[in-house]
This record gives C-alpha cells, sequence and structure tokens, in this order.
C-alpha cells in the first residue's frame, strides 16, 4: 500500500517540493509500520502476562527469564518483517540502489520497527490492562508526530520545545533516513524564493538541520531506544503487579 502510493517518487528530486513528498514516503513507511507493531502486540502481551502472574505464584519461573525470553523472541519475527517489507517498499520507491543506502534504510526500519514493538510492550507493563496501554501509546503517537522533524523541521522548533526533539524516537529514525539516503547527494533542485539552484545535502542541512556525518551516533541511539524500552519492560514486570483477586 505504501509503496503503490508513493509508487517511483525516488526519482523525481528537481525540486524541494519533490524532496518533501520523498521524506514524507520515508516517514509514512516506518509509522505506518511502527504503529501497527505496538498495537497488535498488547492484546498478546497483557493475555500472556495474565498466565506469567499464574506461574510465578506457582513458583514455575521469575521475572527476569519470561522479560527476556519476550524481548528475545520479537527479534526474529521483526526481522523477517523487516526484510519483506524494506524489499517491497525500497523498491517500489525506488530509491538509490547501492549497498550502502539500502542497509542502512534496513537499519533504521529494522531498529525502529523493534523500538515500536517493545514501546507497545512496554506500556503493557505499565497499565493494568491493554485498553489502557492502547489509550496510553496513542497520547505519545501525536507528540512522537509533532515532534519527528518531518511536519515542523528541528531549526523550526521553538528553543523551549527543541529538547523534546532530541528524546523523540521517530525523531531519529527520520534524521536516520533522510540521512542515509540524501546525506551524501549533490544533485541540485529548486527552492521557492530563492535564486539558481541547491545541492540536495546542502537543503538537507540547512533546512532540517541535518548532519550528514551524523549517522553513527543515529544508529547508536537508535539501538539505544531499543534496549532503553525493552529494559523498561523488563523492570515493570518484575515490579509492578497488577493482579486482582
Amino acid at each position: 500500500m505504501v509503496g503503490s502510493i508513493f509508487w517511483k517518487v525516488g526519482t523525481k528530486r528537481d525540486s524541494s517540493s519533490d524532496l518533501s513528498m520523498i521524506i514524507g514516503a520515508m516517514y509514512a513507511s516506518v509509522l505506518f509500520v511502527g504503529i501497527n507493531n505496538c498495537s497488535t502486540v498488547q492484546p498478546v502481551v497483557a493475555v500472556e502476562r495474565t498466565v506469567f502472574y499464574r506461574e510465578k505464584a506457582a513458583g514455575m519461573y521469575s521475572a527476569l527469564p519470561y522479560a527476556i525470553a519476550q524481548v528475545v523472541c520479537e527479534i526474529p519475527y521483526v526481522f523477517v518483517q523487516t526484510t519483506y517489507y524494506t524489499l517491497i517498499v525500497y523498491a517500489m520507491v525506488s530509491f538509490e540502489w547501492t549497498a550502502a543506502k539500502f542497509l542502512w534504510f534496513f537499519f533504521v526500519n529494522f531498529f525502529s520497527f523493534l523500538y515500536f514493538t517493545y514501546y507497545g510492550m512496554m506500556t503493557v507493563s505499565v497499565t493494568p490492562n491493554h485498553q489502557v496501554a492502547a489509550i496510553f501509546a496513542a497520547t505519545f503517537y501525536s507528540l512522537f508526530n509533532l515532534f519527528s522533524g518531518f511536519f515542523i523541521p528541528r531549526p523550526r522548533i521553538p528553543k523551549w520545545w527543541v529538547w523534546y526533539y532530541w528524546i523523540c524516537p521517530l525523531a531519529w529514525t527520520v534524521y536516520g533516513l533522510i540521512v542515509s539516503q540524501y546525506g551524501d547527494v549533490s544533485d541540485p533542485i529548486t527552492v521557492p524564493g530563492r535564486n539558481g539552484t541547491t545541492p540536495i545535502k546542502a537543503y538537507i542541512q540547512e533546512n532540517y538541520g541535518y548532519d550528514p556525518d551524523f549517522m553513527g551516533q543515529v544508529a547508536a541511539v537508535l539501538v539505544g531506544f531499543t534496549v532503553f524500552f525493552a529494559f523498561l519492560f523488563a523492570f515493570c514486570i518484575r515490579t509492578l503487579n497488577f493482579q486482582t483477586r
């Protein structure tokens, strides 16, 4: 669906409007699956947590092995999901077929889907049931969207709100997707209000505030968010008990 909506927009990059369309395609491709992962994992974890309470009370196993198993078992599923999703979307959107750019796209998508999944699991662990977890998660969806850097680029975010941009997981995802695909592209584009043309990498740096040499830090932060949500899930499962008699 995403690929058909953004059919071959990657080949059209003559103006800043074309570039915004491409960035929108990358943004939507992650958000579409990420929120779906978060929403669908919540009822599963909520049901399994009830079983865990029973088995823990019976002395069968403790919270840590349960949490580790829940976290680890999601990895192969998300890996397979990322593989076919990336291949389909990357081909249909017609991004540049180079090994480095494709692998970066895969990397950013994989850890983004994974942290969305762990975020959904974490919301269940801090709430009494998956209905409340869904409401809790949805509250932050809007904030993730608002501070992702897509609708409002970071240089235009007021200084008293820019701190939230840096702690927004989706902002780092968008950062990684844009820089990995266009951080080294020098093709000229036309920008409204400017005479002549501007190189794509210069426009990205000026308009969005993205540093082309920042991909290593972006990758580390994406891994960090994944580990952080997984750790919170394990910690809350161990310390919080919403069992009612």
